[in-house]
Formats: C-alpha cells, sequence, structure tokens
C-alpha cells in the first residue's frame, strides 16, 4: 500500500472499531416528540457506517409503523423501545430490504425480547465492526476492491439465510 493511502486506511480503522451504539439503559427512560426522537437518532447514529447523512425524517418513522415494522407510538409520543427499534432499523437497512428488517427485528424480540435483543444487536454490530478494522487495519492496495466484494457477499449470505430463517409469511389471495 502507498505511504500515503495508510494514514487514512489507519483512521478509517480506528474510526470503525470505536463505534458503540447506545444500550437499553441509556435510552432515554421518558416518552419523546417526534421532533426529540430524530434528534437522538442523529446523534446517536450519525457517525455509524450507512447511516443516511439526510437522517431519518417523520416520514420515515411514520412508514415503518404503518409497514409494522416498529409498534406505533402512543398518544404521538416514542418511547425506549421505539428508540431501539429505529436504531436497529437504521442500521440494518443500510443492506437489508425493509422487509428482511422487520422479519429479523420480530425474530430477535421473540427469541430474547425487547431490552436483551437490543443489547444483544448492539453487541454484536459493535463486534462486526471491531472484527472488520482489526482484520484490515494493514493491508495491501486492492484493499478497497476487496472489501466492496467482501461486503457484496457478505450481504448475499445474510439476505440468503434471512430468507431461509425467517420464511416471508404467506400473502392472501384476494377475491
Amino acid at each position: 500500500m502507498e505511504d500515503a493511502a495508510r494514514p487514512a486506511l489507519a483512521a478509517v480503522c480506528e474510526r470503525l472499531a470505536g463505534q458503540r451504539l447506545p444500550r437499553w439503559e441509556e435510552l432515554p427512560d421518558l416518552e419523546l416528540y417526534m421532533d426529540q426522537v430524530l434528534s437522538l437518532m442523529d446523534r446517536y447514529l450519525g457517525d455509524c457506517p450507512g447511516f443516511d447523512r439526510k437522517g431519518l425524517t417523520a416520514s420515515m418513522v411514520n412508514n415503518y409503523v404503518k409497514l409494522g415494522v416498529m409498534p406505533p407510538p402512543v398518544k404521538k409520543k416514542y418511547s425506549r423501545a421505539h428508540l431501539a427499534h429505529l436504531i436497529m432499523i437504521c442500521v440494518l437497512k443500510a443492506s437489508f430490504p425493509i422487509d428482511r428488517v422487520k422479519r429479523l427485528l420480530a425474530l430477535l424480540q421473540q427469541q430474547r425480547g425487547e431490552r436483551e435483543g437490543y443489547d444483544r444487536f448492539c453487541d454484536e454490530y459493535e463486534r462486526a465492526l471491531q472484527d472488520t478494522a482489526a482484520a484490515n487495519a494493514a493491508d495491501d492496495g486492492e484493499r478497497v476492491c476487496r472489501a466492496a466484494l467482501r461486503a457484496q457477499a457478505e450481504q448475499a449470505l445474510a439476505l440468503a439465510l434471512c430468507d431461509a430463517m425467517f420464511p416471508e409469511p404467506e400473502k392472501k389471495e384476494k377475491k
């Protein structure tokens, strides 16, 4: 690798390894309005890889509720559980279609419950970033291409596993 590229790679790996999501107990334990939720999501996820730099919008949150990816607010207020759902949705939607995000989150909640499922998700996310950073801290000039191809392969595997493990419910035909 060229000497000029080494500091950039080191900086990227250091940033990846340092990413952290708030755990359940760190999320606010009070009801929030939409504008407060959007502000928090930007603060929590602003530096996360794959998070849309345009941020999360009220329309997006409303669509996630309509699609059943997250529970509806109670009297236009959002709880800790809503924040956890939004964090997981925002992280996963960078590489998963929303229908698969919905199935995966439903399984996590079913297997582990809201709190444990969310904290486990955070642990796995951070471990994946740290492992990726550690494996790539020193590499050659073909790293960008290899990383893109590995990302594609990992995404294909994740989608196939999701479909195999959590099949989409059969839709009833309309008469």
